[in-house]
């Protein structure tokens, strides 16, 4: 699809999500009205009787009408534009140089990084919904050079990373995030310094957070095994780098590779999980618990409605499932937060783990309870009292006065990165057990 084709696309999408959503609000709106207004009518036939009835059936039938203009001229519009944008699709074969240089230069929303992190942030929220959906903004997990998908094929490759070396280091971002998250203060990201000072080759990755974990596991597996085969030279080795989210999907790839008998995994050495969920995360499990408590209660069910439309990614976050079987994104919401299932990290692949608290000591109340403001420590070191996926404690960074998203870009993360990998000018780490 040509840039001028597909930057209508994503708008009259955009455009159209966004309507369907206020037609939602709308309902969601009515129905809380609807509750309020029931229970206050009640409240006044208790004092004045019958004589009520009148008022309240004029009411009930003022504001149905209103909600219901609403909700259809919402509804409406998003299928005129949704109509409008689809009328507008051509092929690459109806778009030549001078209508996407000349006619309209202006990039697609997802090859910029305001237009991707509007996308990102409805893709972690019902990112799974809009793969059912959506035409253009669902697209599949890739590879990204300054915004634009790279395929995973010999041309594109060669011609996307002339410099390309033997040790691949991929970096994953989190929830919710692209990959220009990893860019965090304007600073030179991790890759770009390792590439620099190390002569690897970093390849950002950005995919639909709102799916299954494992489900986005199994499609970097198979991106792996593609990029290995057509990649420009030969490659020698494997490093992973995941942030939150990015490093459960590192491991249910590294896991699915392992069952399937993937080529790519022998070639892996290292998985870095900076700030990983591994036990799950306690506002996932917060807001699971929640939406059922707001389903008790009229006035509130609609907001449980809403809160239940969350994607199968943010349910895989309650406790870091990373495999199909474990099977939380199905879970009705309910007070019962379902019994966890570990899966072991290989011992053939050294696991490195940060975590972060956002007191100055690591052990203040307040640092132990919040962690890095999202995920507490023990989850992502892996290990508590109950459960354990067998990081070593040798292979971990603590760090302290820092954030859930300081892990993205900092020096005290790079450096120990860096010697973690046994690269140029850092100390050499203990040998990797032999396979």
């Amino acid at each position: 699809m040509g840039n001028k084709s597909q930057r209508t696309q994503e708008l009259g999408e955009l455009g159209e999500l966004t309507l369907r959503e206020l037609a939602s609000a709308a309902g969601g709106v009515r129905a809380v009205h609807s509750a309020i207004a029931r229970r206050t009518f009640a409240a006044v036939r208790l004092g004045v009787g019958p004589a009520v009835l009148p008022t309240q059936l004029m009411h009930d039938a003022i504001a149905a009408g209103t909600y219901a203009s609403i909700a259809a001229a919402c509804t409406g519009a998003a299928k005129a534009v949704g109509t409008l944008a689809g009328s507008s699709e051509v092929t690459d074969d109806d778009v030549t140089e001078d209508d996407v240089t000349e006619d309209d230069p202006r990039p697609s929303p997802s090859h910029t990084a305001r237009g991707a992190q509007t996308i990102a942030v409805l893709h972690g929220l019902i990112g799974d919904d809009m793969e059912r959906t959506a035409r253009t903004l669902a697209y599949p997990m890739s590879i990204r050079v300054d915004g634009r998908p790279v395929p995973p094929k010999y041309r594109a490759l060669a011609a996307a990373f002339p410099d390309a070396g033997a040790h691949l280091v991929l970096f994953l971002h989190g929830l919710v995030e692209t990959e220009s998250a990893w860019r965090l203060g304007g600073r030179p990201t991790y890759g770009e310094r390792l590439d620099a000072e190390a002569a690897t080759t970093s390849i950002f990755l950005r995919y639909n957070t709102g799916r299954r974990i494992a489900t986005n596991g199994a499609d970097l597996s198979a991106m792996l095994e593609q990029l290995v085969t057509a990649w420009p030279v030969r490659v020698h080795r494997i490093t992973l780098v995941g942030h939150s989210m990015g490093g459960l999907v590192s491991r249910s790839a590294a896991h699915h590779a392992a069952e399937s008998g993937r080529r790519w995994v022998d070639l892996l050495t290292d998985v870095f999980t900076l700030g990983t969920p591994h036990l799950g995360a306690p506002l996932a499990r917060g807001v699971h618990v929640a939406t059922a408590a707001l389903a008790l209660v009229p006035e509130t069910r609609p907001f449980a409605n809403l809160l239940a439309r969350r994607s199968a990614g943010v349910r895989d976050l309650i406790h870091g499932a990373i495999t199909d079987e474990e099977g939380h994104a199905s879970y009705a919401d309910s007070f019962d937060v379902g019994a966890a299932m570990d899966v072991a990290v290989p011992e053939v692949v050294r696991h490195h783990h940060a975590s972060a608290v956002v007191t100055g000591n690591p052990r203040n109340p307040v640092g132990l309870f919040v962690g890095d403001g999202l995920v507490r420590t023990d989850s992502a070191i892996g290990r508590n009292e109950l459960r354990n996926i067998g990081l070593r404690p040798d292979d971990g960074l603590a760090i302290n006065s820092a954030h859930h998203f300081t892990l993205l870009n900092d020096e005290r993360v790079y450096g120990w990165m860096r010697r973690a990998l046994a690269l140029p000018g850092s100390e050499e780490p203990d040998p990797l057990p032999r396979r």
